[in-house]
């Protein structure tokens, strides 16, 4: 069985984080039928400390692609996505994150007890840098579950998901929607009957860092006002539902104060 990895760095990435983040991916306790590519794409220039933790790992990484300008996320990933070969899984993994050493076999062991799965994420540890406190979040609780409360939030942890090869084939990447791919990519994906799922087991640590919040800002509420507004349309028609990016589009443009406070409370945490 062959998997493949996609993981794109830009010069906003830490090069100690992205160190970790590689090793976690490349050191993977995975039996012995699994082949493991790492494909990396380098979006646009980047630090000359990133560029050597990179290089240091180069004989391990599969396939690196290295673009000239930086294009944004769903882009870079896309240019990545172009270049898989006959991987039969396709994860997915942030430059800031850790994923924990049984995350891949745990979730392949998932999608063969599940076959009707097509998506798969995992729980996740959101570490909060400069705290001592960390936190579980939880996500869908299968399928059904997951398109009832797509308006509302995401199914699945972007960097914890894991897809099988046919629905990349199918949606043909991620679609380019400003700085919410994650979001447009799971509505596209349940219009075209794609099943979600996810693995309650917490199986990556989440970064929240200073840049978490600054990324934040009011053009990033829009897209992702946006990106539900269109959804729950193709979805729904009209509807009450859009009330839910309603609020949260309020919340994302309230003080940060208050935004913080809500990000961490229990109405967002499902565990």
């Amino acid at each position: 069985m062959k998997i493949a990895t996609l993981l794109s760095v830009y010069i906003g990435d830490n090069a100690a984080a992205l160190a970790r983040a590689l090793d976690s991916v490349l050191d993977q306790e995975l039996s012995d039928e699994v082949e493991s590519h790492l494909y990396l794409v380098i979006d646009g220039p980047v630090h000359a400390d990133v560029d050597r933790v990179i290089s240091d790992r180069e004989d391990r990484i599969y396939h690196i692609q290295r673009l000239e300008h930086n294009h944004g996320l769903a882009a870079a990933l896309n240019s990545i996505i172009k270049r898989l070969g006959d991987e039969e899984f396709v994860f997915r993994m942030d430059a800031d994150d850790y994923s924990h050493l049984n995350r891949y076999q745990t979730q392949l062991d998932y999608f063969k007890k599940h076959s009707s799965i097509d998506i798969l994420g995992t729980d996740i540890i959101e570490v909060e840098v400069g705290k001592a406190a960390h936190r579980r979040v939880s996500f869908c609780r299968g399928p059904d579950d997951a398109l009832a409360k797509l308006c509302q939030r995401v199914p699945v942890a972007h960097p914890t998901v894991c897809f099988r090869r046919h629905v990349l084939d199918r949606v043909g990447g991620y679609p380019l929607a400003g700085t919410n791919e994650d979001i447009a990519l799971w509505f596209h994906c349940a219009q075209e009957g794609f099943k979600f799922d996810n693995v309650s087991q917490p199986l990556l640590d989440f970064t929240v860092n200073h840049d978490f919040w600054q990324r934040r800002s009011v053009d990033k509420a829009f897209s992702e006002l946006r990106c539900y507004i269109t959804g729950i349309w193709r979805f729904h028609g009209v509807t009450w539902k859009y009330i839910f990016p309603i609020l949260r589009f309020t919340l994302r443009v309230s003080p940060l104060w208050l935004s913080r406070y809500f990000y961490n409370s229990s109405i967002r945490n499902r565990s």
